[in-house]
């Protein structure tokens, strides 16, 4: 370090520290140059370790992290100043270095339980009574009320936790939620709520990023993927009309999608686009094993055209008669999380006595992206596995127009460091309608009030209404089930989003909507019994984001997830979205490390900004957060009846016998504190 003699002996500072920015005082107080206190600690340290060596001078790298000098003007006096040392935990303050030693010295032996010092004698006894450390007053930030409970942890404020005791405490909950120190929600919720909006424009055969498909690196430059009629089989045809057998299908995950729009003729043609693939076409990076340590096929990427792709849910189509110890290992990895669902976008929450829901704008069921909005096909009632040895699989009839997806949390609770409630269950609510006249009676819950029993279908003017995709209609004619009541099912009932019909006959050569029945109730047994975070007794993973659920640990090139390395220094990132939100203070700019202007003598004290490597800034680390935030706005769940509610299958969750994870989304900021006790 250029500020330290050529002769003098620096000492690192690596010893664990308790020190906490949060307790660092604003104006008056500025921050003063901390050498002697580095020289004269130093010292002591070698005596009191009889190490001390006559004639060498020693000092500390810098003070313990969290740690810093100020000074203040002393009352009556301008022209004298008074030093003040800020960071123990209890918000007290040291006054001298003899005070401080005690601290010091506990802290890079290891005793700080056992610490002498006056703070940590008053912060033990805190900590016994179970009383809270009281705020420092901080420009435009007016401390809690005492009565205010404000559950914390290591990255911040416990969103989560916070409104489950509002609902506890009022006996009800009806607000947006608002997030604005959490790390993953400042970063995506304005991002997500436009990607959300974006979707409602989209096909529904287009993928969406976080999927999982089916795609083939390489091999249709000069062929299409056609059904060869002598096999049965999805082949590669060339363009010299020779056959050229299966291609190798892969697995993955999509990351990146088109800049312009995606047409239904792009299923069988490459698009011609001035900027190529990497503007026209979908990335797509091979999925990893979520069960293991290996990550290295996320690396295994590429820009691929529509027409390489196809929806992971129909793998039987274009996998049949492959080998499977021939497969890419990838599809394997695909199967063990086809029976996982993770929600996409909380942004309000609703509850009374100790139940509450968090409604969400999508969630990810197996492969596929649902959200708000969404047609999606539903489950033959009473169908299960066990029915495929018979090889009569029943057609789909029902669809679902989804109106909210909704986290319900059960019994809500306080008192228990990892739960939030003591069951948990996911819905998708909405209205129903079916092409088979004969499920209309069954599903009534009231008799027709004009007396007629006959189901009447849906006018032209109607089904356009009823439904996003206008070409829907030509799977009807549709009929409107529970009374044209909303309905709620669980995500063992969904099989998959409706595609258009001539999407479905170019992408399967299939006009209805069961080609890929099968194949999801295939691929959901196998991910019960192969997926070892499933928890014993149930069918289903929930993860608590994608990333965690497809166990992927780098997207784009990025890593990504609860060990990127943006989540290395919480505290930075607390302070930067502080002063985004306009709040000011030297405490802030250094928790920051925003560079101060000041002489260059004090830009080399230990507040000075650390010289570790870049975390990058705000830009970087959106890419690769994980997809959260806010959607659209909420609905009232009066008039929802249960769909299915005989199915045997909705049973996993809807009985909330899972001790799932709490909602994510949500740790942040510890609570201020201060206490200006004069300990000298």
């Amino acid at each position: 370090m250029s500020s330290f003699d050529d002769n003098m002996v620096v000492i690192p500072m690596t010893a664990a520290s308790d020190g906490d920015m949060s307790t660092w005082p604003d104006s008056p107080y500025t921050e003063r140059d901390d050498y002697s206190w580095r020289l004269n600690l130093a010292e002591n340290w070698l005596k009191d370790a009889g190490t001390y060596e006559e004639g060498v001078t020693h000092i500390i790298e810098k003070l313990p992290d969290g740690y810093c000098l100020f000074e203040r003007p002393r009352v009556g006096g301008r022209l004298v100043k008074d030093c003040f040392l800020f960071g123990h935990p209890s918000g007290k303050y040291f006054r001298t270095r003899i005070a401080f030693l005690p601290h010091f010295l506990a802290l890079v032996k290891g005793t700080l339980d056992s610490c002498p010092c006056k703070p940590c004698a008053t912060y033990r006894k805190m900590k016994e009574k179970g009383s809270a450390v009281r705020p420092v007053a901080r420009t435009g930030v007016p401390p809690p009320s005492d009565n205010t409970r404000q559950p914390t942890d290591a990255e911040g404020p416990d969103y989560w936790r916070t409104y489950v005791m509002k609902l506890l405490d009022n006996g009800e909950i009806d607000e947006a939620v608002e997030q604005p120190l959490n790390f993953d929600w400042v970063l995506t919720h304005e991002w997500i709520t436009d990607y959300c909006v974006k979707l409602i424009f989209d096909p529904a055969y287009v993928p969406r990023r976080g999927e999982l498909v089916l795609w083939i690196w390489d091999g249709l430059e000069d062929g299409s993927l056609t059904l060869n009629p002598a096999t049965g089989r999805y082949e590669i045809l060339g363009n010299d009309d020779l056959w050229r057998g299966v291609p190798y299908w892969r697995a993955g995950v999509v990351t990146q999608t088109p800049e312009n729009d995606t047409h239904t003729w792009d299923i069988v043609e490459t698009p011609d686009h001035p900027r190529g693939l990497s503007y026209s076409g979908f990335r797509v990076e091979t999925l990893p094993d979520p069960l293991g340590t290996d990550k290295s096929y996320s690396k295994h990427y590429t820009y691929v055209p529509l027409r390489n792709i196809r929806p992971f849910n129909a793998w039987q189509i274009f996998l049949k008669d492959q080998d499977r110890d021939k497969a890419h290992p990838s599809i394997e990895n695909a199967m063990t999380v086809m029976s996982s669902w993770s929600v996409v976008s909380k942004y309000h929450i609703v509850g009374k006595d100790r139940n509450c829901s968090i409604h969400c704008q999508g969630i990810f069921i197996g492969s596929e992206l649902l959200v708000v909005g969404d047609t999606i096909r539903l489950k033959p009632e009473g169908f299960q596995h066990s029915d495929l040895k018979s090889g009569k699989i029943p057609k789909i009839t029902d669809v679902m127009v989804i109106t909210k997806i909704s986290l319900r949390l059960i019994e809500c609770i306080d008192d228990d460091p990892e739960q939030l409630a003591k069951h948990y269950a996911v819905l998708l609510s909405g209205l129903v309608y079916t092409n088979d006249p004969s499920r209309v009676r069954k599903s009534r819950t009231f008799p027709d009030p004009t007396g007629d029993d006959n189901p009447k279908p849906l006018t032209p003017n109607q089904a356009i209404t009823a439904f996003r995709q206008v070409s829907i209609c030509d799977y009807g004619p549709w009929y409107k089930m529970a009374n044209g009541r909303n309905c709620n099912v669980t995500p063992q009932v969904v099989i998959g989003r409706c595609y258009e019909p001539l999407a479905a006959e170019l992408l399967f050569g299939a006009h209805g909507l069961d080609y890929d029945l099968s194949g999801v109730m295939e691929g959901r047994n196998f991910s019960a019994q192969v997926d070892a975070r499933i928890p014993e007794g149930n069918t289903w993973f929930w993860g608590d984001c994608r990333v965690e659920t497809l166990g992927v640990t780098e997207l784009c090139g990025i890593e990504c997830g609860r060990t990127a390395p943006q989540r290395d220094d919480p505290k930075k990132w607390q302070a930067i979205m502080r002063m985004a939100r306009g709040e000011s203070s030297a405490a802030l700019r250094r928790q920051a490390q925003i560079p101060a202007s000041e002489p260059p003598a004090r830009a080399a004290s230990s507040s000075s900004v650390s010289k570790g490597k870049s975390k990058g800034g705000f830009a970087q680390v959106s890419q690769t957060s994980k997809m959260v935030g806010v959607g659209l706005g909420g609905e009232t769940e009066e008039n929802d009846d249960d769909y299915y509610d005989d199915d045997s299958d909705m049973t996993d969750e809807e009985s909330a016998d899972i001790p799932g994870p709490p909602p994510s989304a949500g740790h942040d900021v510890a609570t201020e504190s201060d206490s200006m006790d004069d300990l000298a």
